[in-house]
């Protein structure tokens, strides 16, 4: 097997460094149209020859195609021999920069051949394309809904309530209407923001927000049933949420989604996903912390079932109880996992990631972070989305079993925290009077504290002399009132501000720096026909994660290249060592060492337990007979850059060639021809 030497990697890297000015001059400076994706790929074709073939998975509500193109060694091979990497471009359709990614790796690939001589490629650029097309529609509208007609509000019609351009700017943003049961401020310190009145303190709300439109169906709500369909990023197996009206009737009921499943359960060889979209594994690893339906350390048995087991129905078992419990019951040799008991007794999915690989990833992020540094982009920037439940990166980690990484080219940059003047450290803040001594808060100013009391809707009879006094008598302490003002809402934040949203806060300090760039629609009063005099503006669509498209090159060749070192630390089985020992009378001892030279486990922690991913299986072929040992030998699991020694005993009347072949679908394999009574 051919192996990419430190030297050899370091070729590539630089070779793709290098070749950074080329790719702008190809098109990566726009967002590109499904049709011109499709364009696209259709030059990588002609330009891979042998090496590319493109594949149509799916037709889409809206009539369009999802295409998989294939790079590889072994692109007319009936079956793979080598690992596959799948890359997946956009599922939920609403960030532009995705299918150019997933364009650049096979850009990549193809202008250097050595990056696909251990690894087949399959590269699907947009797997949502009907909702791309909201982006360059007009009017532009962010919406990640296939085209399939839905009856999202469940009248008589159906699509009937989209959204609406008034004012004739070609981007559907916000209208915030002056009203007395409305929940929404606007901001003091910057009229562009609003945000949540606080009852506690108080606060009420003057104004209602909705989307730009008009009530064309007449029930009273606004834009409730636009065109569309199903989120595809939401319509798969894991942790799917029936009854939403975008994530469609069952998993895998949208096309593109059914047909992404197939594909990956039909294709063992596959060995790595990589997302490009929301969310980012790369730079920030899966969490865990949520909450399942069951406790697998206290799981209660049915009484059927604690009957047949000869178990207490009435006491709670832990996993490994339960699986000591029914090795009794199995033939001997025959393995239980966790999986199997969880599947018998009917536990539900398992929804958060195990340690054993949330070491990976934490290391893997660590690395990725430095990389980053090393390429300039180590710019501190908002947190990307979290994998939403019936996501493909959830049903390929949770279902699949192999490792499943993803990547988010851009966030807003967090805006830098302004300098304050030197008499702010003289504001009153209710954190700084929890953390005061009893002789601190009584050397206070009256004037000082009163409006510190003003400020956080204390109750009119709480004055300073009152609020002293009963500091000075005991009866409350400094941190005692900070922790009442807090119940009742806090007051001003340790800088004495109102509380923004990071995230509109991040896109007015981009929109600020960038004069050039549409990112913020300043509010423009309009007469609407039901409800009257309201503004109209706030964020543009797309806005939070598609950067201007001068910054596109620059990002794709900055985090791109990475997916070829995730590749280069995936599994790596081969057969490091033979010896073969004469033990007399014809009989000989067999010894096989088998490596993983590969950073990652073969398979996965969650491979492991779900035993999706089928074992490495060593055989032994010739003209032998098998004292100890078989001639088909399953190999479960390897650790990452680690061997595993095997060994049998075999009798053999004459001199024979034995083949001894190690295979695996999705981490590579090996072969060695020894001989057995002759020269070994």
């Amino acid at each position: 097997m051919e192996r990419l030497s430190l030297l050899r990697r370091f070729s590539l890297l630089l070779v793709l460094a290098l070749g950074g000015v080329a790719w702008g001059q190809r098109g990566y400076d726009r967002y590109l149209t499904p049709a011109e994706v499709e364009a696209r790929l259709e030059r990588l074709v002609a330009q891979g020859g042998d090496h590319a073939r493109l594949v149509s998975l799916a037709l889409t509500p809206g009539g369009r195609k999802v295409w998989l193109l294939e790079i590889g060694k072994e692109i007319s091979a009936a079956r793979k021999h080598l690992p596959a990497i799948l890359v997946v471009g956009d599922p939920e359709g609403d960030v532009p920069l995705a299918p150019l990614g997933a364009l650049y790796v096979a850009q990549q690939l193809l202008e250097t051949p050595g990056l696909f001589a251990r690894h087949t490629w399959y590269i699907i650029p947009s797997l949502n394309p009907d909702a791309e097309m909201h982006f360059f529609n007009k009017p532009r509208c962010r919406d990640p809904r296939n085209a399939r007609p839905v009856n999202d509000d469940l009248d008589e019609a159906t699509d009937e309530d989209g959204y609406d351009d008034l004012n004739g700017d070609g981007l559907i943003t916000m209208m915030r209407v002056p009203d007395p049961q409305g929940s929404w401020v606007v901001m003091k310190k910057d009229a562009r923001l609003m945000r949540k009145a606080n009852p506690v303190k108080g606060e009420k709300g003057e104004y209602k927000l909705y989307t730009e439109g008009l009530d064309n169906d007449g029930d009273g709500q606004y834009n409730e049933d636009g065109p569309g369909g199903t989120n595809v990023g939401i319509n798969f197996p894991h942790l799917f949420r029936p009854h939403r009206p975008d994530g469609g009737l069952w998993p895998g009921s949208a096309p593109e989604a059914f047909a992404l499943m197939k594909f990956v359960t039909g294709h063992p060889e596959i060995a790595m996903v990589m997302f490009y979209g929301s969310t980012d594994f790369c730079r920030v690893p899966p969490k865990g912390g949520r909450k399942g339906a069951v406790d697998l350390n206290r799981i209660k048995l049915p009484k059927d079932v604690a009957k047949q087991f000869g178990a207490d129905p009435d006491k709670t078992y832990t996993m490994k109880e339960l699986i000591e419990m029914v090795k009794a019951f199995v033939p001997a040799g025959m393995e239980i996992t966790e999986s199997d008991i969880a599947s018998f007794l009917g536990l539900g999915a398992m929804v958060n990631p195990l340690p054993d690989d949330l070491k990976y990833y934490r290391e893997l992020a660590e690395k990725y972070k430095e990389y980053l540094k090393e390429q300039g982009m180590d710019q501190e920037r908002l947190d990307p989305a979290p994998a939403k439940d019936g996501s493909p990166e959830l049903w390929v980690y949770y279902q699949i079993g192999v490792p499943v990484f993803s990547m988010n080219f851009w966030t807003l940059p967090k805006p830098q925290e302004e300098k304050k003047e030197e008499e702010g450290k003289d504001t009153l803040t209710t954190q700084r009077i929890g953390k005061m001594s009893k002789e601190d808060f009584l050397a206070l100013e009256d004037e000082k504290l009163n409006a510190y009391l003003k400020a956080v809707k204390a109750p009119p009879q709480f004055d300073a002399k009152k609020v002293k006094a009963m500091v000075q008598g005991g009866q409350l302490t400094p941190k005692k009132i900070a922790e009442m003002i807090g119940k009742m809402g806090g007051g001003p934040d340790e800088k004495g501000e109102e509380k923004v949203d990071p995230k509109m806060k991040a896109l007015l300090a981009f929109a600020d720096a960038h004069p050039g760039w549409q990112g913020y629609i300043p509010w423009q009063p309009y007469e609407h026909p039901d409800l009257g005099k309201v503004e109209i503006g706030g964020m543009v669509p797309y806005a939070d994660n598609t950067p201007p498209a001068t910054m596109i090159d620059s990002l794709l060749r900055g985090q791109v290249p990475w997916v070829f070192t995730l590749a280069d630390s995936l599994a790596q089985l081969h057969i490091e060592k033979t010896k073969v020992e004469p033990r007399g009378g014809g009989v000989y001892q067999l010894t096989v060492w088998l490596s993983n030279d590969g950073y990652l486990p073969f398979p996965t922690a969650m491979g492991k337990k779900n035993q999706h991913v089928p074992p490495a299986v060593v055989q032994v072929i010739g003209n032998v007979a098998f004292l100890e040992g078989r001639d088909w030998t399953p190999v479960n699991s390897l650790a990452g850059k680690s061997v595993k020694k095997l060994s049998w005993l075999l009798h053999a009347d004459k001199p024979a060639s034995v083949e001894i072949l190690l295979t695996s679908p999705n981490a590579g394999g090996d072969k060695r021809t020894i001989k057995i009574g002759g020269a070994s």
